[in-house]
């Protein structure tokens, strides 16, 4: 068995098809015809990309139905926090709280209090991001 990595994890949620599955099994703890069914692809496809989720672990088969592992839900979670970054327009939000830039003298530039309110309005609607980018000012 090859060792687990971060190259090897996203690795098996890389492929639409093999990140369909996987957020179907989170969405759903499905039986696997249920799930094959309606995702809409073929036997090989779906026992290919679920072969990938069972050896990095995260996804585990218990009487015939799928789940995520504990490690599996936390990378769902992450996966589901970087999808947010680039839906809903969060992309461009990021993009342009990226080009402000800090200056450590608050000449003219941004201080970091303002552009945390310029985070805090831009990201309103989404707390995890906006903890994230906050947090990483702070540190």
């Amino acid at each position: 068995m090859e060792p687990i990595s971060l190259a090897n994890i996203l690795g098996a949620i890389s492929n639409e098809n093999a990140l369909a599955v996987f957020k179907t099994i989170a969405d759903t703890k499905g039986d696997t015809d249920i799930l094959r069914t309606k995702l809409n692809i073929t036997r090989k496809q779906y026992y290919s990309r679920i072969s990938g989720l069972l050896k990095t672990g995260l996804v585990k088969r218990k009487n015939g139905r799928y789940s995520l592992t504990v490690f599996g839900e936390l990378v769902y979670d992450a996966a589901m926090t970087l999808e947010k970054a680039f839906n809903n327009n969060n992309y461009w939000k990021l993009k342009a709280i990226d080009s402000f830039e800090i200056a450590p003298d608050q000449s003219h530039e941004l201080s970091i209090v303002e552009r945390n309110k310029i985070i805090e309005t831009l990201l309103r609607d989404d707390e995890k991001i906006k903890d994230i980018l906050i947090a990483k000012l702070a540190s």
